[in-house]
């Protein structure tokens, strides 16, 4: 049988969150999952290596049996964990195997981490006007007015992108990720305007 990794993975943009999946190459995998739909960079949280490929999906399972809830969707990979919880999980499954070796928690480097910091969205920075329309990926009938350079006003209320994707979704998610301006995405022009070079 061919090895592979079931790993655990976080990002920034999605709070409260992690993804379990499986890989042969992880960090191929990381950087497939980390395109311009989020604006920071997945990150690997830990490892734990399988003889066998998509060995996750036994994991995914027992997650299911334990607690549906935690998974954000039943066909995806997200669940409502802390990276921590879910390291423990497996942490357990190491054990009680005996091939607690294989599963190895990676350590951010400083430099990285300051790598994917980005400031905030500003509408104005990124070219946005004040009343521009920002329309939700999943609904095109939600759309948000710009109020300001960060603050949007939807239902009659100043808000965020964020709480607003937040509320629709269910769950943490970073709002740029979730409008688009004129068709394109609000984090893809943040990375073509003010997070340029960062």
């Amino acid at each position: 049988m061919d090895k592979g990794y079931i790993y655990i993975m976080t990002n920034p943009a999605l709070k409260g969150m992690v993804k379990i999946g499986y890989a042969k190459d992880v960090e191929l995998r990381r950087k497939q999952l980390s395109t311009t739909a989020l604006p920071y960079e997945y990150e690997v949280y830990a490892t734990y290596e399988t003889s066998g490929s998509l060995e996750d999906k036994k994991l995914h399972k027992l997650i299911d049996n334990l607690n549906a809830e935690l998974r954000i969707s039943k066909n995806r990979e997200f669940y409502i964990l802390t990276a921590e919880d879910a390291y423990e999980l497996l942490e357990a499954i190491a054990i009680i195997s005996g091939t607690k070796k294989k599963l190895k928690k990676v350590k951010l480097s400083e430099s990285k981490k300051q790598k994917t910091k980005r400031p905030c969205v500003n509408f104005s920075k990124c070219g946005i006007p004040i009343g521009a329309e920002l329309v939700f990926i999943d609904d095109p009938s939600v759309v948000a007015i710009v109020e300001s350079d960060r603050k949007v006003k939807y239902n009659g209320e100043i808000t965020s992108l964020s709480a607003i994707s937040k509320n629709l979704r269910g769950y943490s998610v970073s709002g740029p990720a979730c409008f688009t301006y004129n068709g394109k995405l609000v984090c893809d022009i943040a990375e073509e305007t003010q997070w340029k070079g960062i």
